[in-house]
């Protein structure tokens, strides 16, 4: 199975993309760093539709922390000529802690991606619950790209992007910002700002 993944990135570069799911017996760490939290994320993929994992995210405003485990599952994948279209679903369940306080709490999202050599265009939706904390939070992402050049393999891929998020319990409901995006073999990172001027900093390392 690692050789048919290679031969798709050989094929088409994007599949570098930081999706929840590699390719069978892939270890993928993942860190985030935004307006709203510091997360890392760990996840290992046994089958081709499945992976398993574990995160940790500190919420730097309301001084919490969560702590999950997560079972991502590929739920729908369109391989084209020029083309590959992914949906999946994430679930987490763990217990989030503010202050001296701990209870248990869940999260379920659902993402798509579509993308050529050229472009991309991604999507996700997620819902979260936590007990006395969070009586029912909803969040959203959309992300439009453009590749400025079409790299050979095993050279550096850039992208141009523009990323939209939508928290309706937040003061500040709606970001948007560029993102930058490059990738080298097993390393992704991704750099943007938004609306804010916060910063949004992605590095993603498949083994």
């Amino acid at each position: 199975m690692r050789i048919a993944a290679l031969i798709c990135t050989i094929i088409a570069p994007q599949q570098s993309e930081a999706r929840p799911i590699s390719f069978p017996g892939g270890v993928t760490p993942m860190l985030r760093h935004n307006w709203e939290m510091n997360r890392l994320h760990l996840h290992y993929t046994p089958h081709r539709l499945h992976s398993l994992g574990v995160a940790v995210e500190e919420i730097r405003a309301r001084d919490q922390t969560n702590l999950f485990f997560q079972w991502n599952r590929l739920l729908l994948r369109r391989n084209r000529e020029r083309s590959q279209l992914n949906i999946y679903s994430m679930l987490e369940s763990g217990v989030t802690r503010v202050k001296d306080e701990v209870e248990p709490a869940l999260g379920l999202t659902f993402a798509g991606d579509w993308e050529t050599r050229r472009y991309l265009a991604a999507y996700s939706v997620g819902f979260e619950h936590a007990a006395e904390f969070d009586n029912g939070s909803f969040h959203q992402t959309a992300r439009l790209g453009f590749a400025p050049y079409l790299g050979n393999y095993g050279s550096l891929h850039s992208w141009l992007m523009i990323q939209l998020e939508h928290h309706p319990e937040e003061e500040e409901s709606t970001r948007v910002g560029p993102v930058l995006r490059f990738f080298k073999s097993e390393y992704l990172i991704e750099l943007g700002v938004d609306n804010q001027k916060d910063l949004n900093f992605n590095l993603v390392v498949r083994y």
